[in-house]
């Protein structure tokens, strides 16, 4: 990437090393019905002064299936996709969302835990390894960090940036989603909860969004992984568009997909649950890309 990029740029691209900040210790509930590894005395104060006056502005994820929020900060809605360009596909181990069809919690005693279609089998590191879907590649394949019966969450990102995916480093991560000419870019974030399955998917691979056949929620929020949480919020600014309910997608075709992309499983970003972190969501349930 160019050496002049400016610091819009530097900071998006600092969102793909979403292993940099490691969350320790086991989940804790809060008392507003959050589920959080920060210390109890920053649970969501990542946004305040220390006269406790909101800074930030809105953050993800969040409980979608609520539509309440009272953050004082507003932006602009991003263009619909089929204005923007695609720029990073990448996947979480467990939703980092909640919704009813993904509300199962998953303590995996790292910053990996989230919500999930249904508890996984086993959280257990060696288990895991042990059990990789990289496996069904061969033994020369990366490890994904992904068993079968998992639940992950696809991210497909979107910049106004006059980018073409096909020629992206998938390396880059969402470093690709800003040039330096075009260091500041509205940003749009497709999300998808899936089920890792053996057989019968819905879908075998992540070369585009899942066409909208549900209920989705679209809100304006945050970027997310764990270099994030309820002690320090992220100041970048994204649309978001969540499908309410689960698809599943093909182990085999997850694990290549993954092999052809130097893709694997992203750590979780908590759920923010303080209403002053969170915008408010118009009721909608549409279909159509918007």
């Amino acid at each position: 990437m160019n050496n002049n990029i400016t610091m819009g740029a530097a900071l998006i691209l600092g969102l793909s090393l979403s292993g940099a900040v490691h969350a320790e210790g086991g989940l804790v509930e809060t008392t507003d019905g959050g589920w959080t590894v920060t210390p109890e005395a920053n649970w969501n104060n990542c946004g305040r002064t220390a006269t406790n006056e909101v800074t930030a502005g809105p953050q993800a994820p969040r409980d979608i299936d609520s539509n309440f929020g009272t953050n004082p900060n507003k932006f602009r809605t991003a263009f619909r996709t089929s204005k923007m360009n695609l720029c990073d596909i990448h996947y979480h181990w467990n939703a980092e969302h909640k919704s009813a069809a993904f509300s199962v919690k998953v303590d995996t005693g790292n910053d990996h835990s989230g919500f999930a279609v249904v508890a996984p089998a086993s959280t257990d590191p060696e288990v895991r390894a042990a059990n990789d879907i990289s496996h069904l590649l061969g033994p020369d394949a990366h490890e994904i960090g992904v068993m079968v019966g998992d639940t992950i969450e696809v991210h497909f990102v979107h910049t106004s940036c006059n980018v073409k995916y096909e020629e992206l480093n998938p390396d880059n991560g969402l470093g690709n989603c800003s040039t330096s000419v075009c260091a500041n870019p509205q940003l749009r974030v497709v999300a998808q909860v899936f089920k890792v399955v053996d057989e019968h998917a819905d879908v075998d691979d992540l070369s585009h969004p899942m066409a909208h056949a549900d209920g989705r929620v679209i809100y304006n929020g945050s970027t997310t992984g764990s270099k994030y949480n309820n002690g320090h919020c992220s100041p970048l600014q994204v649309t978001w568009d969540v499908k309410k309910t689960a698809a599943t997608i093909s182990a085999h075709g997850l694990a290549h997909w993954s092999h052809e992309h130097k893709q694997h499983a992203h750590a979780v970003r908590e759920l923010v649950t303080h209403d002053d972190l969170l915008s408010p969501i118009k009721s909608r349930d549409e279909h159509d890309d918007d």
